[in-house]
């Protein structure tokens, strides 16, 4: 892995690249870091260039505003591009990470060349929202810690967590090694934000990946995602909540490879 030479004060934080090939940048989500993607970017590195990066305030992102919205994390995703110097990139999102990426798309259309959006709610309902304001006050009140066994339980399966218990523990102190303030203001703007109207303008092919199960975003969700946009195709993990990057990077791994050949090949 290497790290693009660049000053910290012009990106998010310093790009990592891994391997050689076409371009892919992967954006993670709230409450993570770029480590998030390790799994995975291993094994797609001998047929891709990946680049990682960690979105402000997160890692070694550079520090998060007091306010943050939706618009400046797709400015970073755009720095980020100029900064490892490719002109047209694929780019993989999960969760919040699936928003920005959705919304790049939609303003940078000639710099994309394919799309993933994983675990990405879409269709929102006045009830869904109303579910994540009252969670976000509930953090706001006791704290961010007690609050996270009622968001770890959507994250692994039991079996999963049962065989590797150091892998909850290790994603619950990720977790809470983000800044408290820096977690809440974008959970805020992870719990509010919709991409909806962006997604019947992408106009570039796009993969939808879930786990069947996955809280917000499961498989009636990716299904809905896909028939708002032009071009695009839909894996879902049977019994696989929203961890599927950890729980199975592998098999994911493998979509993302398989959809840009046959991107290519067409």
């Amino acid at each position: 892995m290497t790290l693009v030479d660049d000053p910290l004060s012009k990106t998010p934080s310093r790009p990592s690249v891994t391997g050689k090939g076409r371009p892919i940048i992967f954006v993670h989500g709230n409450a993570s870091t770029r480590e998030v993607w390790t799994d995975v970017v291993r094994h797609l590195k001998d047929a891709h260039c990946c680049i990682t990066y960690d979105l402000r305030g997160h890692g070694d992102g550079r520090p998060s505003d007091d306010t943050i919205s939706l618009d400046q994390l797709v400015e970073d995703l755009e720095e980020v591009r100029a900064t490892i110097g490719h002109e047209r990139v694929a780019l993989v999102g999960h969760s919040l990470g699936a928003f920005i990426v959705a919304r790049y798309a939609e303003r940078h259309p000639g710099r994309v060349e394919w799309i993933s959006l994983m675990a990405m709610p879409a269709g929102r309902t006045e009830n869904d929202k109303k579910t994540a304001a009252d969670l976000l006050q509930k953090m706001k009140k006791i704290g961010v810690a007690q609050t996270m066994p009622v968001l770890s339980s959507s994250w692994y399966t039991e079996s999963f967590t049962a065989s590797r218990p150091g892998t909850l523990e290790k994603r619950l102190n990720q977790v809470l090694a983000i800044d408290e303030a820096v977690f809440l203001r974008f959970y805020g703007l992870y719990s509010r934000v919709d991409v909806d109207a962006s997604l019947p303008h992408i106009a570039v092919p796009a993969l939808i990946i879930t786990g069947e199960h996955a809280r917000g975003c499961g498989a009636e969700v990716a299904a809905n995602v896909a028939g708002l946009m032009r071009d695009a195709s839909t894996v879902v993990f049977a019994d696989m909540k929203n961890g599927i990057l950890t729980e199975i990077p592998g098999k994911v791994a493998q979509s993302l490879h398989e959809f840009a050949s046959g991107i290519r090949k067409n």
